[in-house]
């Protein structure tokens, strides 16, 4: 039997709509009260990619409660703040839709919001108009108290050929959260009471239709699993966004100024770039990961070098004035080269270097392979400590950039930790500032190491640092149960920042190395395809308060002595673990040379070969 042959009236039809439901779309025996239902359902509002991989995400016009945030307001919340240049009139352009009434129901909260398809030339936006009602009623008779949430969608089109493939064919949608409890009884426990979920919709015909589209069926099905899912998961807890707010998430820059800028990168270089792929890994994921990156990077840039406010400008003078201004960028380890030709052909001026040319550097327009260099980086430290010779064929850099260059450490894996070292040492009095996007784990040799996670802070503090750290692989805890362990596992795995994984312990080393040498770090979590999505980024403070100082980028006043004693210091207190300073900078020049011979792994993303 179909979902047609089981459709009958709502009682929502009791406001003189067209409403329908069916006995297939009731989710009974639910025991999470409505208070998470109302968090869960606003999460969906503000994530609908959650639901539909056609949208890239909703932004937010109008909430009537303030808890959901316009794109303006995100833009002030963020480092962008003072570049917001979201008309907010604008956003307020469209008008939510009237509530209907229902009866016995009050009107609690209305949500206005605007659909963004991930492939803008061919799915429209689409403004909805979302009403949260509720109501408590007591039956005597029954011994309970039945409180009923219900949240209506209200598409702004009047026709079927209006609706875009990414939405369901129907006039309207509704969800209807009916918790009953008994009356007498602990009233806080949830496992004394029953709920049911069920969800109506309005189609474009009149009545009951005869035959309901199997996609539609599908959809309606799937909304409904979704809202029971994540009402019902471990991690659901009642907060007004609908979510467990991730501090490092959209927490630089907004999520929808990244994701436009992406959607227009993608549009204009994702298609020649995936067409000349001459590597033998597959195109597109390393595509799409490098045009993320460089959305974010571009936006990034437009806030530390824009010199003022754009006051409303056109996008592309903004653009203008971050790229006029900008000092220059390196990419170091910049493998398939995708990364520099994008910002290059974007107007910022920069390298990049590997130690192992690839066949992608070929595909390039001239004026990029001119800025794709086949080097190795043997920090000036490293070279006077060695005793290996270096072959004169064998083209070498010793890392110290330009003055104010912007350092990209995108998956750099043996310089993931020297990243602000090398900015340090180029400019001691002003360190560099850079992106770091760790992956894999090496210690300052190059050798593949797993850090131990940070040790909580404590009265007396190790500043001579952990000479007596070992080569550990994935460390049991020496207290707690098996439950406690399974949710470290759990936590690690959905969130693999987290300082007890080898990945998080790696990012916080590389935070820490920052940190003593002065720099001010930040930690985003980069919407990039992914597993290894940390972004650190090193200097963003100091840059955002030299603006208006003529490119000045001096931040905290370091002498240059100082701050070489302080590297140096370092990077001997970390080699230790090979066996001191000597010993890592063989290591370090044995394995440069391997790689860029092509021995060993080769250059590795996210735990595949980088093309």
């Amino acid at each position: 039997m179909g979902l047609s042959d089981t459709l009958r009236p709502s009682l929502l039809a009791s406001n003189g709509e067209n409403w329908i439901t069916s006995p297939e779309l009731v989710r009974s025996n639910l025991h999470f009260e409505p208070k998470i239902f109302v968090s869960s359902a606003t999460h969906l509002l503000a994530n609908p990619n959650l639901t539909s991989g056609h949208l890239f995400r909703a932004d937010i016009l109008f909430d009537s409660s303030g808890i959901l945030k316009t794109p303006a307001e995100k833009e002030r919340e963020t480092a962008s703040s003072e570049d917001v240049s979201v008309d907010v009139h604008q956003e307020l352009a469209v008008e939510p839709l009237p509530a209907p009434a229902f009866d016995s129901f009050s009107l609690t909260r209305t949500i206005l919001r605007r659909f963004i398809p991930r492939k803008q030339k061919l799915d429209h936006t689409l403004d909805q108009t979302c009403h949260f009602y509720s109501q408590t009623a007591v039956m005597q008779d029954q011994g309970v108290k039945v409180e009923r949430c219900l949240l209506i969608y209200l598409p702004h089109f009047s026709s079927e050929e209006q609706v875009p493939f990414y939405h369901p064919c129907v006039r309207g949608l509704g969800f209807l959260y009916e918790f009953s409890r008994p009356l007498f009884g602990d009233s806080d426990s949830t496992s004394k009471g029953t709920g049911t979920l069920s969800l109506h919709f309005i189609p474009f015909s009149h009545g009951i239709p005869e035959t309901v589209p199997y996609r539609l069926e599908r959809t309606c099905l799937a909304l409904l699993s979704t809202h029971v899912r994540l009402a019902r998961s471990p991690s659901a807890k009642f907060n007004t966004t609908g979510s467990q707010p991730k501090p490092y998430k959209d927490n630089i820059i907004p999520q929808h100024v990244v994701q436009t800028t992406y959607a227009r990168l993608k549009d204009k270089y994702a298609s020649i770039l995936i067409q000349n792929w001459a590597e033998v890994t597959e195109p597109s994921k390393h595509v799409f990961e490098d045009i993320a990156i460089a959305a974010f990077l571009i936006e990034l840039w437009k806030i530390m070098y824009t010199q003022n406010s754009c006051n409303g400008q056109e996008e592309c003078e903004k653009r203008k004035s971050a790229t006029s201004s900008f000092p220059g960028f390196v990419d170091i380890a910049c493998g398939n080269g995708v990364l520099v030709y994008l910002l290059h052909a974007e107007g910022y001026k920069g390298w990049g270097f590997d130690a192992r040319r690839r066949k992608s550097w070929e595909k390039y327009p001239p004026s990029t392979q001119d800025r794709l260099k086949e080097s190795i980086c043997i920090p000036s430290i490293f070279r006077s400590a060695a005793s290996e010779q270096i072959p004169d064929t064998v083209e070498t850099n010793d890392g110290v950039f330009e003055k104010d260059t912007f350092i990209i450490s995108n998956h750099a894996d043996e310089l993931t930790i020297w990243t602000p070292l090398l900015g340090a040492l180029a400019q001691p009095t002003s360190p560099l500032p850079f992106l770091a996007i760790p992956c894999c784990s090496h210690s300052i040799s190059g050798s593949k190491y797993r850090y131990p996670p940070p040790k909580k802070p404590s009265a007396k503090s190790n500043t001579e640092g952990q000479p007596n750290e070992k080569h550990s692989q994935d460390t049991q805890p020496s207290t707690g149960d098996l439950k406690a362990l399974r949710a470290t596992k759990l936590a690690e795995r959905d969130d693999p920042g987290l300082p007890s994984s080898t990945y998080g312990a790696l990012t916080a080393k590389t935070v820490s190395l920052a940190e003593e040498l002065g720099y001010d770090v930040e930690k985003t979590l980069m919407r990039i395809p992914s597993t290894r999505n940390i972004g650190i980024i090193g200097g963003l403070n100091t840059w955002k308060a030299s603006k208006g100082n003529q490119g000045n980028s001096t931040g905290e006043s370091w002498d240059s002595g100082e701050m070489e004693d302080r590297v140096r210091q370092v990077v001997e207190r970390e080699a230790m673990k090979d066996g001191g300073l000597k010993a890592a900078a063989g290591i370090w020049i044995d394995r440069s040379l391997g790689l860029h011979r092509g021995q060993g792994r080769g250059k590795v993303k996210g735990g595949e070969q980088h093309g």
